[in-house]
């Protein structure tokens, strides 16, 4: 039960260069690839594979609450915390400009970055209340909302015995696929969140369950299948637009299963110590991006004002950046993602580590 999927951890690390490339909207660079442009999917990624992994490590043995949740909080909270710290001085930096007369594009402590925002942010409550924003300050931390409630719906259903477990996990993902579906729109973040955290936790019950019989199949066809299955969700994420979060979900948990048994030629690319360490860091990269990107945006509007350039286009209420050249627009997305892998080094060493060694001294407390 100690399995570590090495393929999946480097896949969820593209996956969140991906996610980072989606929200930086820069007119002629790559970022604006019809593939990068539908990438916010990759979230759907992250709930499948969070399923999977939460129903191999716990969904098959005995484990208290309290040590469940200490160690899913100090998996997430410590650089959650971090990040809105950071942001919340960012915005107050801001604040202070804008006592001297340097206006940025909003006012400081105002819609996504109200104060009355803070505490739901802190609680993880910003994406499950009716009256708050669930993008509001650290944007990407509404995934995180989602996830950490999920954790805990996820842990009282292995109380229910026998097969009763997996058709509560089928329900949850069922009418969760449906309500979307339908376009019901109700709690629109759950929902997404609900219907592949619970298909990836049955998708690990039938890897379980046939784990030995694939492991017969030779490598080749394992190979075949993982280009196809990369083509597909390439395909899908660039060029479908009816149904295209239901499709590609679906297509994630075959990613998920048929890659975890690391057997095709990309898996073994995936491998090598160079996507491990996206893979290592992808929680940071997740998470650090959006402060990297408020930075950028703001440099960008001084630039303009000491240079009186105007390097923004707004389209549909997206600001989109533009320097002069595709060079240039280019150079700058690959600077910015140069910066968030340091920075994203550094809070995985100093704040996810420590945060997490701390819950393990504090689980054995």
């Amino acid at each position: 039960m100690n399995q570590r999927f090495l393929v999946l951890d480097s896949f969820r690390g593209i996956a969140a260069i991906c996610v980072v490339i989606f929200h930086m909207h820069i007119i002629g660079s790559f970022t604006e690839l019809k593939f990068f442009k539908g990438s916010s999917l990759f979230v759907e990624f992250f709930f499948v594979l969070s399923g999977f992994v939460l129903a191999h490590t716990y969904g098959f043995k005995e484990i208290s609450f309290k040590k469940f949740i200490i160690s899913r909080t100090f998996r997430l909270y410590p650089l959650h915390f971090f990040m809105l710290i950071v942001v919340i001085v960012l915005e107050s930096l801001k604040l202070i400009a804008s006592k001297y007369g340097f206006i940025f594009n909003t006012t400081p402590f105002t819609n996504t970055f109200d104060v009355k925002e803070i505490i739901p942010n802190l609680l993880f409550l910003q994406a499950w209340l009716p009256f708050t924003n669930s993008t509001s300050w650290n944007s990407p931390s509404w995934s995180l909302s989602v996830e950490y409630y999920m954790y805990i719906i996820f842990f009282f259903t292995l109380f229910i015995k026998s097969n009763f477990k997996y058709i509560i996990w089928f329900l949850f993902s069922f009418l969760s696929f449906f309500m979307i579906i339908n376009s019901f729109g109700i709690m629109n973040e759950i929902v997404r969140g609900l219907s592949c955290f619970f298909s990836g936790a049955l998708t690990y019950l039938i890897y379980k369950k046939f784990n030995m019989k694939f492991e017969k199949i030779s490598s080749k066809y394992f190979s075949l299948l993982e280009i196809l299955l990369i083509i597909l969700i390439i395909y899908i994420i660039s060029y479908i637009e009816e149904y295209k979060a239901i499709y590609a979900s679906l297509t994630f948990l075959l990613i998920v299963f048929f890659f975890a048994f690391e057997k095709g030629f990309l898996s073994i690319i995936l491998k090598v110590s160079f996507f491990q360490l996206f893979g290592k860091l992808s929680y940071s990269i997740y998470l650090t991006h959006f402060a990297i990107i408020y930075c950028y945006h703001s440099i960008a509007l001084i630039l303009e004002k000491i240079l009186n350039e105007n390097f923004r286009h707004k389209v549909e209420n997206v600001m989109y950046h533009d320097f002069g050249n595709s060079f240039i627009n280019n150079f700058v997305v690959l600077f910015i993602l140069f910066i968030v892998f340091l920075i994203s080094m550094f809070t995985y060493k100093y704040i996810e580590v420590k945060g997490q060694e701390f819950g393990k001294k504090f689980t054995n407390k």
